[in-house]
């Protein structure tokens, strides 16, 4: 048992998902508008659950927009909070048959169907992993609404003093399509002052007649606003970003991209979407005029590593596994190891590592066959999320994308393209719960 934040927990937890949803083209919004909400439990089996829920809402669609949002109230029993999770998705569904499946995998039971003719879906069950209460609901003309309510003990700080940006402006450039309403509702409720912009040009004209009111300028990464870009226009500003300054320059990167591992120009700070809770208060002290006298107990609680990051390497050659562990603890990583796909599933459900590296061509079950068993663990809340890479001489990274991996590394393995592409995998997540 430990003592953290459920809005952190609840950020990290989403962040695979939305990472997700976005290489396959779908919209989000997220949201968490409670303050800092102590938990007393199981933080590992806290971000299973959630990643079950959010993940499953996610599998709906083929298409449209994943909406995550989550709160927390004081319950009206002493000690407790009351927990509430909302995933739903708007857009094409996927076929029926499948969101039958989906059900059944969360152990939701269907309601007798609505009589008016609606075809409106209603579904209910209880979460395994911490009793939370589970609804389903389907309305073909609206979307899917899958929601977690749990009462658990903790306590939500509405005692304390948060950091007050009061009036500061922030200004956001982005990609028209890019998903920015939640990060701006999350600032204004800090104070912030927000302004939109989709055209560098404008963007540039802004901080360039700032009357001393702008602390934060944030680029949000897509195709186009991409680190070459952002060099460009880091050096076109008539006053160059430093860190610590007085505005505070953030590049927000989506989970798992190259840019989160990449350096930024000078004086930028990279940060990954969604924006932890306890970043936002750190961006929002540095602007508040008393931010120095605000008692730092106020602050989210981060979830710090309590080891150095576990990866299991799972190879049937003995040869390939000594290597690739002592690589791993050469480059400052703990490593374990599976001599088969079956060996590796049972060491997860034991104790999840951190990620893993995957041998493709194994007897029995193959790489992409124990990806894909331990992917399901996962979304039925089995074991936490944790990425998966292939380690292998076979294959491209095209074809370990496409088979569920979520990154690729050519035998033999290299050091420094070992510790690039784990620095990649384990950006933005918890590590070492």
């Amino acid at each position: 048992m430990s003592l953290f934040d459920f809005g952190e927990l609840f950020t990290l937890s989403a962040r695979p998902v939305i990472g997700e949803a976005s290489k396959r083209g779908l919209g989000f919004y997220f949201d968490y508008p409670a303050g800092p909400t102590r938990i007393h439990g199981d933080a590992q089996a806290f971000q299973r659950s959630i990643y079950r829920v959010v993940s499953a809402a996610s599998r709906t669609l083929g298409s449209g927009a994943l909406i995550l949002a989550a709160d927390a109230v004081n319950s009206p029993v002493d000690g407790f909070v009351d927990l509430q999770i909302r995933a739903a998705a708007s857009g094409k569904r996927r076929s029926d048959a499948s969101i039958d499946e989906l059900l059944a995998e969360l152990h939701l039971t269907k309601e007798r169907a609505s009589a008016d003719g609606t075809r409106v879906v209603s579904a209910r069950g209880t979460c395994p992993v911490l009793g939370a209460q589970l609804r389903y609901r389907c309305v073909p003309s609206a979307g899917v609404l899958l929601s977690f309510s749990l009462r658990h003990r903790g306590e939500v700080r509405d005692d304390v003093r948060l950091p007050d940006a009061q009036g500061s402006h922030a200004l956001i450039l982005h990609d028209q399509n890019a998903p920015v309403q939640g990060m701006t509702r999350r600032l204004q409720r800090l104070g912030w002052r927000v302004s939109l912009f989709d055209a560098e040009a404008a963007f540039h004209q802004a901080l360039a007649q700032d009357d001393g009111t702008c602390r934060l300028a944030v680029v949000v990464e897509s195709e186009r606003l991409n680190l070459n870009e952002l060099a460009r226009l880091s050096a076109t500003l008539s006053v160059p970003p430093t860190v610590g300054g007085p505005c505070s320059f953030v590049y927000a990167v989506g989970m798992g991209s190259p840019a989160a591992v990449t350096p930024a120009p000078s004086g930028w700070e990279t940060h990954t979407v969604p924006i932890l809770p306890s970043e936002l208060w750190e961006l929002t002290r540095r602007a508040d005029p008393d931010g120095d006298e605000i008692h730092e107990h106020s602050r989210p609680t981060p979830l710090p590593a309590s080891h150095r990051p576990r990866v299991l390497v799972v190879d049937d050659d003995e040869v390939n596994r000594v290597i690739a562990s002592g690589l791993l603890q050469m480059i400052g990583y703990e490593a374990m190891s599976a001599a088969s796909g079956h060996e590796a599933i049972a060491m997860c459900q034991q104790g999840a590592p951190d990620a893993v590296l995957m041998d493709i061509n194994m007897p029995g079950l193959d790489g992409y066959q124990t990806t894909a068993a331990l992917k399901r663990l996962q979304q039925r809340g089995g074991i936490p999320p944790f990425p998966i890479i292939a380690a292998t001489a076979a294959g491209t990274p095209a074809r370990s994308l496409e088979r569920g991996l979520d990154g690729h590394l050519n035998k033999p393995l290299l050091a420094e393209d070992l510790r690039a592409q784990l620095s990649r995998a384990l950006k933005g997540l918890a590590t070492g719960l």
